[in-house]
């Protein structure tokens, strides 16, 4: 008896607890909904502001986004006639390969008949309203007809194009019949690592679509696309984004979408954008010139990384290398040699090969300026006056690479670093295509050496060493001499086909 009072006691206190503890519960979770805290609130009303930003832009920008339709050109190709077996999908196909062009030639049963190439879909913007639209080159590329359809579904066909294929910016003209919305163009210098973009077109075709992300980073390099610099962004960005505006928060263009980094085919976080600095300098070229006008200095040129810093004494990698000097260029006049550094062009700091490239293109033509190289670790300034950027400038600046390596002799070894050189005789010079006493080249590289670490290869022809001309297997060993005390080395070396070159520097640590 004492035994089940004392369980009843226990069940009873152990319910009234319970009942307390969720009364409690529920008026807490009561409380929490009713009373929110203030940091929470004001969480809150920053996510409804940056909601309302995102619909503003969207509601200003929408009216002047357009898609963009073309239709490829049409073609005449001879094809085998085979009457009986036309109306058959995988005969004709297969009648229809070009193979087999010549032999039904020789039968006689050929006949003409016109293709027209595939088109495809775009994106766009409209800048003025007068109707003048801005995309990528690469959207309108190689069409007859180009259709822009509005936000309001209306269609018009473009009466002019106006393309640079270099920067991939295309301004299209329509005949409207009344003034239309426009967007207006922004500053991408203004523009920070982390800001807030939304990216407007067509992916896929589902027209007037909006995708939001942040700039991810700037002077963003493009394999596929040595010549210029992209914004990068996490907006998303698919087939059919193409030439579609890249807005900030303010309403204005920053960039104009044009390629994703992928591996699936589709978005995979990475989409870059033409910056609209450079979209603006081109358009303003196209309107008033029909063509870009670009001007050149005529150097080639590379990357400082952390040991070529050390090389050329500079605290940090800062500007570019010069490595050849284009013979009778602007840059030749002027009085820039191999293995300057240069830090500054017009005043503006120079970061990378691309960013170089970038900034002396858009100089003004048969002008003069001030760049300011280190030498011999010394700054100075050179006055250039650019000229314009020759048709035929890659070959001029000798990009190629090859690998031609003289046979026959195993030259000398520089067992410091690894390789063996050999004086250029006059066969060998005319086999690489150089010319005799210009340099000392490599005959071999000994595997797992300091030469094979930093990517010296047989063939290639060291020019200086230290800054130094090398042109006998002499000079070499007495550079090598000199540097034992740093340590290091820093050799200027071209690799040549016989049509082209290629100069670079190399920091080489001795063993």
């Amino acid at each position: 008896m004492n035994r089940l009072r004392a369980t009843l006691i226990a069940f009873s206190v152990f319910a009234v607890t319970t009942g307390v503890l969720t009364f409690a519960g529920v008026a807490c979770a009561q409380t929490a909904l009713q009373v929110p805290r203030t940091a929470e609130s004001d969480g809150f009303a920053k996510a409804y502001e940056l909601s309302d930003a995102f619909r503003t832009v969207s509601r200003n920008v929408l009216p002047a986004v357009v898609s963009i339709r073309t239709e490829g050109r049409v073609v005449k190709r001879q094809v085998a006639d085979f009457s009986p077996f036309q109306s058959d999908p995988f005969l004709r196909r297969f009648f229809n390969d070009p193979r087999l062009e010549d032999f039904m030639d020789q039968q006689g049963g050929l006949r003409e008949r016109e293709f027209r190439t595939p088109g495809g879909q775009g994106s766009g913007f409209i800048i003025d309203s007068s109707g003048l639209v801005l995309t990528n080159a690469h959207v309108v590329a190689g069409s007859d007809n180009i259709i822009v359809q509005l936000g309001d579904g209306r269609e018009f066909p473009v009466v002019d194009v106006k393309a640079d294929e270099r920067a991939d910016v295309a301004l299209l003209k329509i005949q409207v019949p009344e003034p239309l919305a426009s967007v207006p163009l922004g500053n991408d210098d203004a523009m920070e690592i982390g800001d807030w973009v939304l990216a407007f077109g067509s992916p896929f075709g589902m027209h007037h679509s909006v995708t939001q992300g942040i700039i991810s980073a700037k002077g963003r390099g493009l394999g596929g696309d040595p010549n210029k610099e992209f914004l990068q962004t996490d907006a998303a960005v698919n087939p059919g984004n193409s030439g579609g505006p890249l807005v900030n928060l303010r309403g204005e263009v920053v960039g104009i979408n044009t390629a994703i980094s992928t591996r699936s085919g589709g978005y995979d976080g990475v989409s870059l954008a033409i910056p609209v600095n450079l979209v603006k300098w081109v358009t303003d070229q196209l309107r008033t010139n029909g063509k870009v006008q670009r001007a050149y200095v005529g150097i080639q040129m590379q990357t400082i990384d952390a040991q070529l810093a050390r090389s050329f004494n500079l605290t940090v990698p800062q500007g570019v290398v010069v490595t050849e000097v284009v013979k009778d260029s602007p840059a030749d006049k002027a009085g820039f040699q191999q293995g300057d550094v240069i830090l500054e062009v017009d005043g503006r700091s120079v970061r990378s090969p691309l960013n170089m490239l970038g900034v002396v293109e858009r100089l003004s033509v048969g002008q003069t300026y001030r760049i300011k190289v280190l030498r011999d670790g010394t700054e100075r300034e050179l006055k250039i006056t650019v000229a314009e950027r020759p048709g035929n400038f890659a070959a001029l600046e000798g990009k190629g690479s090859g690998e031609s390596e003289p046979g026959g002799h195993d030259g000398t070894k520089v067992n410091e670093l690894g390789i063996a050189v050999q004086e250029l005789s006059q066969d060998i010079a005319d086999q690489l295509g150089v010319a005799a006493g210009s340099g000392v080249v490599i005959t071999s590289v000994s595997p797992g050496s300091v030469a094979a670490r930093v990517g010296l290869e047989p063939g290639m022809i060291v020019v200086s060493m230290g800054n130094r001309p090398v042109k006998t297997v002499q000079d070499v060993q007495d550079e090598v001499e000199k540097a034992r005390k740093s340590g290091q080395i820093l050799l200027l070396v071209k690799k040549s086909d016989g049509v082209s070159n290629v100069s670079r520097f190399f920091s080489v640590p001795l063993n």
